[in-house]
């Protein structure tokens, strides 16, 4: 049988040297991310009502389907 050879570079775990650092940084500013919570919010309201009014009728609508009252004759 023939001797064993490394398949891979690897280094043995031995003469691994393997460190870590922390890296601080600054917390997330709350009063941005709620005034962009708010304005999309806000946004989305009002592409919403804007939708809801574009599909409805306006008041001075008359509907053509309705019989037109009768003309009176002389």
């Amino acid at each position: 049988m023939s001797a064993y050879t490394k398949k891979t570079d690897r280094r043995p775990f031995e003469e691994r040297r393997l460190s870590a650092r922390a890296v601080h940084r600054d917390g997330p500013d709350l009063h941005k991310l709620c005034e962009v919570l708010i304005r999309l919010t806000l946004r989305e309201t009002g592409a919403t009502r804007a939708a809801q009014l574009a599909a409805q009728a306006p008041e001075t609508y008359r509907d053509p389907t309705l019989t037109a009252p009768a003309k009176l004759s002389a």
